[in-house]
């Protein structure tokens, strides 16, 4: 698949990162920190191809959302997050919010004709959403609205190696369809097999699972 199918498109990136994980002592705080250069280089790329800027989710409670946004503000949302959360106000990962306004989004921009041709959405998290059947549910109902199976691609990055969480990620890599999807939008990766050098292909993967 050639790399100008990724020109033109919405990019969304949500960053749904738990509580414990910000916790220096915490095995996957290094995890997130070793990851951050990879994540930014995968942002540079998105912004190369989103002409009017990428959307940034914080997928915590409340949801934070940055529209027409840059790798900058990237950068500084993951530097705030290796700060310990407020003990006395603990935030829970809301993917399923985020998501359903990514989707929402696009759907709208689509409706009123002022959408480009696709949009990419990637979401990296250590832990997997609370609810997941109701995640499950806002991807294959967007799946269902797609004309054609490279308009959108969800592309799911996990920090760390929960094991639940990578069985989750699985079931909606490999049994989106069987939940009733048109289209396979998803595609699962572990952070570090995003190497600089092929960010693209990484992108090219969302769309093309």
């Amino acid at each position: 698949m050639p790399a100008n199918l990724l020109e033109d498109r919405d990019y969304t990136i949500i960053i749904a990162r738990s509580d414990a994980s910000r916790d220096p002592q915490h095995p996957w705080y290094e995890d997130w920190i070793e990851a951050q250069a990879s994540l930014i280089d995968l942002a540079k790329k998105c912004q190369e191809f989103d002409s009017d800027g990428i959307t940034l989710y914080e997928a915590s409670t409340p949801m934070w959302k940055y529209k027409n946004s840059n790798v900058a503000r990237l950068a500084e949302i993951l530097q705030r997050q290796n700060t310990e959360p407020d003990s006395e106000n603990p935030t829970a990962i809301n993917l399923e919010e985020a998501l359903k306004a990514s989707f929402s989004d696009y759907f709208a921009s689509k409706t009123n004709a002022t959408a480009k041709k696709g949009a990419i959405i990637v979401a990296v998290l250590d832990q997997k959403p609370e609810n997941t059947a109701a995640v499950a549910e806002i991807i294959v109902s967007a799946a269902n609205k797609i004309d054609k199976d490279e308009e959108i691609g969800v592309s799911f990055i996990q920090i760390g190696d929960d094991l639940t969480t990578r069985e989750f990620l699985t079931d909606l890599d490999t049994n989106l369809q069987g939940r009733g999807a048109r289209f396979d939008i998803v595609d699962t990766n572990f952070w570090h097999e995003i190497k600089r050098s092929s960010v693209v292909q990484f992108l090219i993967g969302a769309i093309n699972d």
